[in-house]
């Protein structure tokens, strides 16, 4: 019933929608939220390990189930919402709890240093704890 309402008014008020297909790639477009830089990580660069099954981008793939795409939207985008704090055992290391643009929310570990007026975050493991934000709070 309301999928037919918003048919009748996408096609009586727009013009458009002149089948389903093109209602729903429309009702897709507006349902995905504007996702803008996040102002606090301007000056930030990802470097990517890219070929060690045991730390960086092909051991978050293969063993996490988590994209490149994913890490950065939890580090660089607003929405979704991002926490961070320094880790307690590694100090060099910090640690980010957020929400991809899908909801998935995710365990990032990334190495941290700055270089000038630069910070770098090196993706050590990012993954979808089972415990999920309890895992957060006890880290």
């Amino acid at each position: 019933m309301v999928l037919s309402i918003y048919v009748v008014y996408i096609r009586d008020v727009t013009g458009r929608g002149d089948d389903d297909e093109s209602f729903l790639v429309l009702l897709d477009s507006y349902l995905d939220a504007p996702y803008d830089p996040n102002p606090f990580m301007a000056n930030v660069h990802i470097v990517w390990i890219e070929d060690d099954p045991g730390v960086g981008a092909l051991h978050i793939a293969t063993k996490h189930r988590v994209t490149k795409d994913e890490v950065e939207q939890v580090l660089f985008e607003i929405p979704p919402v991002v926490q961070a704090k320094r880790s307690v055992q590694y100090p060099e290391r910090t640690l980010f709890w957020g929400a991809t643009r899908h909801d998935r929310w995710i365990f990032v570990v990334c190495e941290d240093w700055t270089k000038g007026p630069l910070r770098y975050l090196k993706p050590i493991t990012a993954f979808e704890p089972d415990e999920g934000e309890q895992y957060w709070r006890t880290r």
